[in-house]
């Protein structure tokens, strides 16, 4: 019977602790919210230079260094010098997912140049054009890494 009561209040404490830390989480969002260069845990860490990416971020970074970061109106693929090949850019970057910082203005670009009419995959450049930050997905949006040199 007393294990059943330790388990009992113990289980009555978690409760406790759940519903009083409910209110700090969200206090931690309006935080994010109120000071931008504060990030969800999403964000890999630490920032790397575009030489500690797969060798596709390196050569996507230029390509569209070439192209000198193009920002058309509407989704536009480009061709890639000297191939058949495409790859499509300048689409604006919504930042619903508030994964980057909240006051950038960004632009997405792919990474894989594709022949026309195929699909898109997931890798992603994301390029705010007014601080010239930019970071990298592999998995659609879900993860961001920051490239903190040569890909400006």
């Amino acid at each position: 019977m007393t294990l059943l009561r330790t388990a009992r209040r113990l289980a009555g404490a978690a409760l406790v602790l759940t519903v009083f830390a409910a209110p700090a989480a969200s206090s931690a969002s309006a935080q994010a919210a109120a000071h931008p260069s504060l990030r969800p845990a999403d964000v890999i860490e630490p920032p790397l230079p575009v030489e500690e990416f797969p060798g596709q971020v390196r050569e996507a970074c230029g390509i569209w260094q070439g192209l000198d970061w193009p920002q058309a109106p509407r989704p536009t693929d480009y061709p890639v010098a000297d191939t058949r090949l495409v790859i499509r850019g300048s689409n604006v970057y919504g930042n619903r997912s508030r994964d980057l910082p909240l006051d950038g203005r960004y632009r997405e670009y792919d990474v894989n140049p594709r022949t026309p009419g195929q699909y898109r995959d997931a890798e992603r450049i994301v390029r705010d054009p007014d601080t010239r930050a930019v970071w990298y997905t592999d998995d659609h949006y879900a993860t961001f890494r920051e490239i903190s040199s040569g890909c400006e």
